[in-house]
C-alpha cells in the first residue's frame, strides 16, 4: 500500500500563516521561588504556577512587589521583570 505523504511544505515568511519561532528562555525558578517566599513574608501570595503562564497576572504581582519597603523584593521583581521582558517577543507558551 503506497504511503502518503503527510509533511507539510515550508512557508515563505511573506505568506500568510508563516511565522517564526522566537526562542523562549525558561524563566528563573530558583529567583521565582526566592520571590514567592518574600512576598509571602509581605502577606501577598503568589501562584508560581500561573506566573509562568499568565503574564499579566505575572506583571501585576511584580509590580505589587515594587510597593514594598523590602529591597529584597524589590531587587528580586527587577530580576524576573527583565527576565520576562526578554521572553517578551516570544510565541505564547508555556515556560
Amino acid at each position: 500500500m503506497p504511503q502518503l505523504d503527510t509533511r507539510e511544505e515550508p512557508r515563505p515568511e511573506n505568506q500568510p500563516g508563516a511565522h517564526t519561532e522566537a526562542d523562549v528562555l525558561p524563566l528563573p525558578i530558583i529567583e521565582m521561588a526566592r520571590f514567592r517566599r518574600l512576598m509571602h513574608y509581605e502577606g501577598w501570595e503568589v501562584d508560581l504556577p500561573r506566573m509562568c503562564t499568565d503574564t499579566a497576572y505575572a506583571h501585576e504581582r511584580l509590580a505589587t512587589a515594587h510597593t514594598s519597603n523590602d529591597e529584597r523584593l524589590r531587587s528580586s521583581a527587577m530580576r524576573l521583570f527583565a527576565a520576562y521582558d526578554r521572553n517578551s517577543g516570544a510565541a505564547p507558551v508555556l515556560h
